[in-house]
């Protein structure tokens, strides 16, 4: 056995024991609404983020005329130290892939993990609240392509270790139209993924609410809600959580502030403000901010 072999092994026993520390087994057939029913199920209105991908860069705020990057194993900035991404692949947004991503596993909470589902170009657009246009069809069939094509590979100090390497999406077949376009996707997602599901270490989000947020926003409510207590966060750091190339501490400000405001007005947080030590301070409710040892905060 190689050295790579032997670490893939450990790898694996021990996201099996990580899985049926938390009362789920490895070897059974993975279904989200089922592992989760109080979250999941018949609760259309939510969608569902891994929290080691809400707080991370994974999902950027680029400005849509630059030109997307391809990454090859590049770590991604993370707001836990004890967590780390590696991600190979075209970079990813929040404007669309992100939308796109969540409204996928939706489709998919109820079927086991590694197993096929389908749904139509048309019901995505719908779903995520664009246009029905050509334009955004086209959109829509660049996003899956982007979340197939790539490679993460997450690894939690604290949790499951290595996640393995899983692709958004790992795999799609799809029917054609005329012109040679896919009109009905069926897709398959990596059961690997359960790692970053199990214990309930994911944020829900109310999704009219979510998904009508500009991109800064929509980043700022992966932060906020992947913590029951969220702690002040400097602009910064939050800077670098959403991948963003903007320098200029002034402007940047602006923006956050503009996300603030977005965030408040839609009831996701309580309150919140910058401070004078240039921090995002929150409460998604009205009680006094203390530390939480809840399971989001793993």
């Amino acid at each position: 056995m190689s050295n790579d072999q032997g670490t893939g092994q450990i790898d694996k026993i021990q996201r099996s024991a990580y899985l049926s520390s938390k009362g789920i087994k490895p070897t059974a057939q993975l279904q989200l609404d089922l592992i989760f029913p109080d979250t999941m199920g018949d609760r259309d209105d939510m969608r569902h983020i891994p929290n080691d991908y809400a707080r991370s860069a994974i999902f950027t705020i680029s400005n849509k005329r630059e030109p997307r990057r391809t990454l090859m194993r590049e770590k991604l900035f993370h707001y836990n130290e004890h967590v780390s991404i590696l991600y190979s692949g075209i970079e990813l947004r929040a404007e669309d892939d992100e939308l796109v991503w969540l409204q996928i596993l939706k489709y998919g909470e109820g079927v086991p993990l590694g197993e096929p589902f389908e749904f139509s170009i048309k019901r995505l657009v719908r779903d995520v609240n664009w246009s029905k246009n050509g334009r955004n069809y086209d959109r829509a069939r660049e996003c899956i392509t982007r979340l197939r094509a790539n490679e993460v590979l997450a690894l939690n100090k604290k949790a499951y270790g290595k996640s393995g390497s899983i692709s958004l999406i790992q795999n799609y077949t799809a029917i054609n139209d005329a012109d040679g376009k896919p009109t009905q996707y069926r897709v398959w997602i990596d059961p690997n993924l359960i790692v970053l599901f199990a214990g309930n270490t994911f944020t829900s989000h109310t999704w009219e609410l979510y998904r009508d947020l500009s991109p800064v926003a929509r980043r700022l409510a992966d932060y906020i809600e992947s913590h029951q207590y969220p702690y002040p966060l400097t602009i910064e750091k939050f800077r670098k959580m959403c991948g963003s190339n903007n320098e200029n501490t002034r402007s940047w400000k602006q923006t956050v502030k503009k996300a603030c405001a977005e965030v408040q007005e839609a009831k996701i947080a309580a309150f919140i403000r910058i401070d004078d030590n240039d921090q995002i301070c929150c409460a998604r409710e009205q009680i006094a901010i203390k530390p939480s040892n809840d399971t989001k905060d793993v």
